[in-house]
């Protein structure tokens, strides 16, 4: 998807970020098994801290797998079980309905190969879809919303980062237990709601460039296409809140295995990538293999 819902590896224990990698590693062998070899590529770092989210239970140990990228050598990765299977659908989802968005906004190339990425991931999505009927529909129901305020070129950041952030909310539909999904569809919801703005936010030059919509673009006086110093703080602060709600959201969030890794992500990860952008530093990773 996004790319910024990362941990902090200095943060992390050696223990902690093998079960990390192992964890990217079994989502993109899951997103193999339960789709095509093609589907490989639509892993991602969110969709990795989704699986740490949902995951209930004792830390399940690592298996070794053989990875394509490295095909000489076997890498640990952990187990699929039903978070993982979770997790690898709404990959699929989510990064379909990233592409249909593209073919929308993009430049005339961007449209192009957002037309091939649909095209080659036709099947995928439609199983996907037939197994997570009531997250797609709100994914649609949201991006549809979404869509609408850009074609008003709304100037509401918490208009636009609503529908962003009710679509990630809706990412917590795998627990059936209503009091613990609440809690997590809170703190997906300002992950979301983080996503969003944080991208806006990185997008800006780009944006004012081609003419894109951007709220940011709308919502403050740029000076040569970015945003004054005393405007970027006021919004840091804005996204830094939800950061914060985030945080208040996993302090009432049971124990969990790894729970150190939601920790870091949540109090680390999100503050560096948020400070990386607004200064201008941040690179999105590759896939990480």
């Amino acid at each position: 998807m996004f790319g910024y819902v990362l941990p902090r590896k200095d943060k992390l224990s050696g223990t902690e970020n093998a079960r990390y990698r192992a964890a990217y590693c079994g989502l993109c062998r899951d997103l193999k098994k339960r789709y095509c070899f093609r589907a490989r590529f639509l892993v991602n770092y969110d969709m990795t801290f989704l699986y740490f989210l949902l995951q209930e239970g004792e830390a399940k140990p690592p298996e070794r797998c053989y990875c394509p990228a490295r095909p000489f050598c076997k890498k640990d990765c952990l187990p699929a079980d039903g978070a993982m299977d979770y997790a690898a659908d709404l990959s699929v989802l989510l990064s379909c309905w990233k592409l249909r968005d593209a073919k929308r906004d993009d430049g005339f190339f961007k449209r192009r190969a957002a037309g091939l990425g649909l095209l080659l991931f036709r099947r995928p999505f439609r199983k996907a879809a037939a197994a997570r009927q009531e997250e797609n529909r709100v994914f649609a129901e949201q991006l549809a919303r979404l869509s609408a305020l850009e074609d008003r070129r709304c100037a509401s950041l918490d208009r636009a980062a609503d529908a962003f952030a009710s679509l990630l909310k809706a990412c917590a539909g795998y627990h059936s237990d209503e009091s613990l999904r609440r809690m997590k569809e809170l703190l997906l919801y300002h992950v979301g709601r983080f996503l969003y703005l944080t991208d806006a936010l990185e997008d800006l030059p780009k944006d004012n460039k081609s003419g894109a919509y951007n709220p940011l673009r709308y919502r403050y006086v740029l000076q040569d296409g970015a945003l004054t110093q005393e405007d970027k703080e006021q919004f840091t602060q804005t996204v830094d809140a939800s950061i914060s709600m985030a945080a208040s959201a996993l302090e009432l969030l049971p124990e969990t295995a790894d729970r150190e890794i939601l920790n870091n992500i949540i109090y680390y990860g999100l503050p560096a990538v948020l400070k990386s952008v607004a200064d201008g530093s941040f690179r999105k990773k590759g896939n990480g293999k």
